[in-house]
């Protein structure tokens, strides 16, 4: 496929876009491995995760990963092919934390059994939940369509999520992914990011619910 780089056009998401924004979902959720942790985490299919994750998108709540508004995406020729969520920690309006925003959003669209199923998940992947800063602006889920990878897509949305805790008055901005997600990281700390604290769990059930057990926290000031 020959590339036209003049066709690619950066926007925020909207509401038409919620199919895009569910498999972005699930495919950081992988980290190109195959396997869904949210998934495994609430013992569903990766097919009924994905309904249920687009119910979560299309309630429309602000400030967390599962809100439309968090997300900016790339057409190109008029398709959309890459996106990336992004928000200021707590600016919502009951200053909630974001993770506890996605977990009140995901306990409302899933069955209650499924619900109860994570609970008893939870102490085996806990070592592995990242602390998110109040006030700072948060990188989090990002995907591109594999023809259009190697066109500097994520520098370019990375980029306006940059502009974006710019116009918020964030001092920093913060991202985590997975150690052995190379791409990621390496495209951050080219960009400025440090990686600042390693998130590692030793339980022996770990990888039955991610594909690894390493996740790194890297930062960048915002001048």
């Amino acid at each position: 496929m020959t590339i036209d780089a003049s066709k690619y056009k950066i926007r925020p998401a909207t509401l038409v876009d919620v199919d895009f924004l569910t498999e972005t979902v699930l495919q950081a959720e992988k980290s190109s491995s195959g396997m869904c942790g949210m998934a495994k985490y609430f013992e569903i299919t990766e097919d009924e995760l994905r309904g249920y994750i687009k119910q979560a998108f299309e309630e429309e709540v602000d400030g967390c990963e599962l809100s439309i508004g968090s997300f900016i995406v790339i057409e190109y020729d008029g398709e959309v092919v890459a996106a990336m969520g992004g928000w200021l920690e707590g600016n919502n309006e009951d200053n909630m934390p974001s993770s506890l925003l996605k977990s009140n959003l995901l306990m409302y669209v899933l069955p209650r059994n499924k619900v109860l199923k994570s609970k008893e998940n939870a102490e085996i992947i806990k070592d592995l939940n990242v602390e998110k800063e109040m006030g700072a602006y948060q990188l989090e889920y990002s995907y591109i369509l594999p023809e259009h990878r190697g066109q500097f897509l994520l520098q370019d949305l990375t980029e306006v999520h940059i502009g974006r805790a710019k116009n918020l008055g964030a001092k920093k901005i913060q991202g985590h992914a997975f150690e052995a997600n190379k791409i990621i990281l390496l495209t951050n700390k080219s960009m400025g990011f440090k990686i600042t604290k390693k998130y590692v769990s030793n339980h022996p059930r770990i990888l039955e619910f991610y594909p690894y057990n390493t996740i790194v926290l890297m930062e960048k000031e915002i001048k």
